[in-house]
C-alpha cells in the first residue's frame, strides 16, 4: 500500500506524459524529463523482450506439435469413417439398384473406355467387383461409338463385355466411319450375337451390309427396336443387299429409318407388325405403299426434303385406324391428303401456304385430336378452316410468318379474332360468337410469330385481348360428362406463350396482371 501511494500523484497534481511520436517530426532533442522517461521506458522494453521470445519459442514448438497431432487425429478420423460407413453395411441387392439408377440415367458408355462405365466400378472394392460380375444385367448395354482410334485389345475386350451379359437380351448401339478392318472385326463380333439384339442402333456405311446379310442376322428373333442408318445416296443400288436382312425379326415393332432408298422391297420387314414408325425418306411418294402395309402402326414421324415428284399408283385413302401420333416434317405433308386416322391425338405438320390437305384430313378422320402443332411459313388462310375441324383440341402450337403488305397479315388477324372467347349475348354480331366457339377445350395455346413491323402486324391490342378473354372463360368441363357431350363446353386457358422478335409493347403488361391472376403466361422476345 506504501509503494501504491508513493507512485500515485496527488490530488493537484499534473503529470505530464510525453509522447515519443511527437519527436519524430523534428530534428529538436527531447528534454531532460523526456529523456529520463524515455529512457526508464526503454530499460523496462530491453528486460522483457528475453522473456517474450523465449516464450515465442515454447509457443512455437506446442503449436508444431498440435498441427502434427491435429492431422493424424484427422487421418484416423477418415479411417475409422471409410471402416464404420453405412456403404459397407448396404446390402447387396440395394447396391445394385444404385447402380442401376446412376449408369441407367446416362448415355450409353463406350465398352471400349476403361474409365467410364463399368470398368471403374469394378476396381473399388473385391465386393463390388464380384457384384457387378455376377450381374449379367449390367453387361447388357453394348456402345461402340464412332472412334478415331481403336485401342489393339478392342475385340478381346468387347467379346468379354459380351460374355459377361450371358444369355440375356442387349441393347446394341454402333457406329463406324472408318474402312480399316478392326471396326469391320468388331461388327462381326455384335452380329453373331444377333440372337440376342433386342434394340440395335447402327450408324454403319453400306460396305457393312454384307455382315448384316449372313445368315447370323436371320436369327434376330427378339429384336423389337430398330434404328438404321445407312447414309445412302437416293439412286444408290446398294440396297439390294439389304433386302432379306430383318426376315428373321418377327417381334420387330418400332423402326427409324434414314438415308435408305426407301420401299415395301428396300427392307425384308414385316411392315404389318409394327407401331412405330420413325423414318427420313426424300420422296413423299416412297411412304405411301409402306403405310399401306404397316396398317397396326400407332406412332409415326415422316421427314422429306424433295417436293412430290410423281401421282402414287393408287389414289385411295389409306386407313390407320391405330394410329395416335402423327409427326411431317419437310414436304411430308402432302400425305395427309392420302391417310385418315380417326385414333388420332397427336400431330405436328409442317403446312405449306395454300391447300386443304390438312382440313381434308381433319375432317376425313374425324378424330378427337388432343395435341396440333403447326408450322406454316409464311402463313397461309387454310389454318383456319382446319382449327374448325379439330373441336376437342386442348394444346395448339402454331409456328407462322405474318409479313407486312400480303394476305398474311389479314389471316393473322382474322384467326386472333376467331380465337376469341365471346360469350352469347355479349353485344356481337351472330357470325362473330359463331367464330369464337372454335377451339372450346383449349387449355395451352403457343404462337411463335415472326414479323417484320411488329408493332402494326403482330396486332398487339388484339393478341392481348383473345388470350385475356379465354383466360376468363366463366364454364369449367365436367369431368363426369363424356367428351362428345362437351363439345360446346368453354374452358379457361391455363397456359400462354408468346416467341416473337419484338421488343416489350405496352398491351403486354396485360399479360403479368392476368400471370397474377393465375393464367401461366411465358412471353420470349427477341
Amino acid at each position: 500500500m506504501t509503494s501504491m501511494s508513493k507512485s500515485m500523484p496527488g490530488r493537484h497534481s499534473i503529470i505530464r506524459i510525453p509522447n515519443i511520436a511527437d519527436h519524430f517530426h523534428t530534428n529538436e532533442p527531447p528534454d531532460d524529463v523526456d529523456v529520463q522517461i524515455f529512457s526508464n521506458t526503454l530499460r523496462s522494453a530491453q528486460d522483457r523482450e528475453p522473456f517474450l521470445l523465449e516464450d515465442i519459442r515454447y509457443l512455437k514448438t506446442a503449436l508444431d506439435h498440435h498441427i502434427e497431432e491435429l492431422s493424424r487425429v484427422q487421418q484416423t478420423i477418415r479411417e475409422y469413417k471409410f471402416v464404420l460407413s453405412p456403404v459397407r453395411r448396404l446390402p447387396g441387392e440395394l447396391l445394385m439398384e444404385i447402380f442401376f439408377q446412376v449408369l441407367g440415367s446416362e448415355d450409353p458408355e463406350d465398352v471400349l473406355d476403361f474409365d467410364r462405365g463399368l470398368w471403374p466400378l469394378t476396381h473399388v472394392c473385391g465386393n463390388w467387383r464380384t457384384l457387378i460380375l455376377n450381374r449379367t444385367s449390367f453387361w447388357t448395354t453394348v456402345s461402340l461409338p464412332g472412334r478415331m482410334h481403336y485401342p489393339p485389345y478392342a475385340v478381346h475386350i468387347l467379346s468379354l463385355f459380351l460374355e459377361r451379359s450371358g444369355s440375356r437380351p442387349i441393347f446394341v448401339e454402333f457406329t463406324c466411319r472408318d474402312v480399316a478392318s478392326l471396326p469391320q472385326t468388331l461388327f462381326a463380333v455384335l452380329v453373331a450375337q444377333s440372337s440376342r439384339w433386342e434394340t440395335c442402333r447402327l450408324r454403319i456405311p453400306v460396305f457393312l451390309t454384307t455382315h448384316l446379310s449372313s445368315r447370323s442376322i436371320e436369327r434376330a428373333h427378339l429384336l423389337r427396336h430398330l434404328d438404321l442408318n445407312m447414309d445412302l445416296a437416293y439412286s444408290s443400288s446398294l440396297t439390294t443387299t439389304c433386302n432379306k436382312i430383318f426376315t428373321g425379326a418377327p417381334a420387330l415393332r418400332s423402326v427409324k429409318l434414314t438415308g435408305i432408298p426407301l420401299t415395301t422391297n428396300s427392307l425384308g420387314l414385316r411392315w404389318s407388325y409394327l407401331t412405330r414408325y420413325n423414318v427420313a425418306q426424300d420422296l413423299p411418294e416412297k411412304h405411301l405403299p409402306i403405310l399401306r402395309l404397316a396398317n397396326g402402326l400407332v406412332e409415326c414421324t415422316i421427314n422429306c426434303s424433295l417436293p412430290w415428284r410423281q401421282e402414287p399408283l393408287g389414289s385411295d385413302i389409306v386407313p390407320l385406324r391405330k394410329l395416335q401420333r402423327l409427326q411431317l416434317e419437310g414436304t411430308a405433308s402432302v400425305l395427309l391428303q392420302y391417310l385418315a386416322a380417326p385414333a388420332l391425338l397427336s400431330l405436328k405438320v409442317v403446312l405449306p401456304e395454300t391447300g386443304d390437305s390438312l382440313k381434308t384430313f381433319l375432317s376425313r378422320s374425324r378424330s378427337q385430336l388432343q395435341e396440333l402443332e403447326i408450322e406454316a411459313i409464311p402463313l397461309g388462310n387454310n389454318i383456319l378452316d382446319a382449327l374448325l375441324n379439330a373441336s376437342y383440341l386442348r394444346r395448339l402450337a402454331l409456328n407462322v410468318s405474318v409479313h407486312p403488305g400480303h394476305r398474311q397479315s389479314i389471316v393473322f388477324k382474322d384467326l386472333l379474332v376467331a380465337l376469341k372467347y365471346v360469350p352469347n349475348g355479349g353485344g356481337s354480331t351472330s357470325g362473330s360468337t359463331s367464330q369464337c366457339n372454335i377451339l372450346p377445350h383449349l387449355g395451352e395455346l403457343a404462337l411463335s410469330v415472326y414479323t417484320i413491323s411488329s408493332r402494326e402486324y403482330l396486332y398487339a391490342d388484339e393478341l392481348v385481348a383473345m388470350v385475356a378473354s379465354r383466360s376468363k372463360v366463366p364454364g369449367k368441363m365436367k369431368e363426369q360428362v363424356p367428351v362428345q357431350d362437351q363439345i360446346q363446353e368453354h374452358v379457361q386457358l391455363k397456359s400462354f406463350t408468346l416467341e416473337t422478335n419484338s421488343y416489350w409493347l405496352p398491351p403486354f403488361d396485360a399479360f403479368v396482371e392476368l400471370n397474377q391472376e393465375g393464367l401461366q403466361t411465358n412471353i420470349h422476345l427477341h
